[in-house]
């Protein structure tokens, strides 16, 4: 397994010198990321809010029962 990384030149293109951190904790930036600008995503959270809005909500509890956990 590789330990390399590539960043692409978005990401650091305004920015003089490096920033190193660990692998995994890249990985992680990089889903974050990837999730921030997902456009499915984005409309989920944003039909979500409208249903909890709406009341269209269970507790914890309730849910737990549901699935008997």
């Amino acid at each position: 397994m590789a330990n390399n990384i590539i960043l692409p030149k978005t990401l650091i293109k305004r920015k003089q010198g490096i920033a190193i951190l660990p692998l995994e904790e890249y990985e992680k930036f990089k889903e974050d990321l990837e999730m921030l600008y997902s456009k499915k995503l984005t409309k989920e959270i944003k039909q979500a809010r409208k249903e909890a809005k709406l009341g269209k909500v269970i507790s914890l509890e309730k849910l737990e029962r549901r699935l008997n956990l």
